[in-house]
């Protein structure tokens, strides 16, 4: 009696396992992230929907997040450039920031902006000045940039955009909305003078 028992419940177990086979593989997975590329000096991945994370050996990082309209795959780079440009350049008062860097996707990212981050692990704040990124676009020549010529009879210019630095991570990160397809450099900037207050009237 007790072995028939013990045959039957083996053969009840036994049914068993198909159906909890079945429930762990219906399980559904966690959506993965953007898929990482990373080089030494340079990354280069077909970028579609998902986003992408771009990762150099100089500790630099670019993020570009899903969904933004840049179809379903678009062969993009993000790299370290030898061209490091001018402080004069870029802005008056400039003072370069770590590497030069370089991404060629000129793409429209104002719903969800591009993610450019630095690795520092020792930054010091400098006083009256801003830590921004400079961010090069293809601009009209003047008489200012007229020595710097990009393609299609335009010249470099440069936005400046707002940065900020993690002391936890030891990361520079800056958003960007619209990369220009060209250079960026981290980077300060002199603050304006505060405005003199007025003396009261007399």
């Amino acid at each position: 009696m007790i072995r028939r028992a013990t045959t039957a419940l083996a053969l009840a177990t036994l049914a068993l396992v198909p159906a909890l086979s079945l429930a762990q593989d219906t399980t559904p997975t966690p959506p993965a992230g953007p898929p990482v590329a990373s080089g030494r000096d340079h990354a280069t991945a077909a970028v579609g929907q998902a986003g992408a994370i771009f990762e150099l050996g100089n500790g630099a990082k670019l993020l570009i997040p899903p969904a933004l309209p840049i179809g379903r795959s678009r062969v993009l780079t993000f790299s370290a450039s030898r061209a490091r440009p001018r402080a004069v350049q870029v802005a008056p008062g400039f003072v370069i920031q770590g590497p030069a860097l370089a991404f060629d996707g000129a793409i429209n990212a104002t719903s969800n902006p591009v993610v450019v981050s630095l690795r520092a692990r020792r930054l010091t704040m400098r006083a009256n000045m801003r830590l921004v990124l400079a961010v090069e676009q293809a601009g009209i020549c003047t008489p200012q940039n007229n020595t710097y010529r990009l393609v299609g009879g335009l010249c470099s210019a440069w936005d400046l955009i707002d940065a900020t630095y993690d002391q936890t991570t030891g990361f520079i990160q800056a958003s960007v909305p619209t990369p220009g397809g060209f250079r960026l450099q981290f980077g300060w900037v002199p603050r304006p003078p505060a405005p003199r207050t007025a003396p009261p009237p007399i």
